[in-house]
């Protein structure tokens, strides 16, 4: 149990039965921030989809208080066959945001990372997310590269930024 200013949150593995809020706080991100590349929210199909051909390849945890989901993150393969390396994603509802939500994810994800064994964590942090690219940097992550003009969404090109962790 983590403590977030008065109340407490639980880090656990996700379920399918929290799909609908994993999937309200990543449509909120695509529809107001830069935290996704994604231009588009997913649909209640393509969500089920998703994590129905996803959930038994990756580990998904959520950040919960008093049984609200509040933020999740994700590890999941970077690129194809034969690269050790995993990818994280975090993604925390605005209104827990600033409050160690983010960190504490980050941190169990790297820590699940590590006992499986990998070598290597990275994060695709969009130009514009100061505040990831900020969790990343405070998690021990280093910059290794910018990929310009990666994504187009809110009408303009935005650089996506490449960030590494040795594990």
């Amino acid at each position: 149990m983590s403590s977030l200013g008065q109340t407490s949150f639980a880090i656990r593995t996700a379920t399918r039965k929290d799909l609908p809020a994993i999937m309200g706080i990543y449509n909120w991100a695509i529809n107001q921030t830069f935290a996704t590349i994604d231009p588009e929210p997913l649909s209640r199909e393509e969500a089920a989809a998703w994590w129905d051909d996803h959930a038994s390849r990756i580990l998904t945890l959520v950040a919960e208080d008093d049984g609200d989901v509040i933020g999740w993150a994700q590890l999941l393969p970077w690129r194809q066959r034969g690269y050790e390396v995993v990818e994280d994603l975090v993604y925390v509802d605005p209104v827990y945001q600033k409050k160690g939500v983010g960190r504490e994810l980050l941190s169990r994800a790297i820590d699940a990372a590590r006992s499986t064994g990998c070598r290597t964590i990275v994060a695709s942090v969009a130009a514009d997310n100061g505040a990831g690219l900020r969790l990343h940097q405070s998690q021990g992550f280093e910059v290794v590269g910018t990929i310009k003009n990666a994504a187009h969404k809110f009408g303009r090109w935005m650089d996506v930024t490449l960030v590494q962790r040795s594990l």
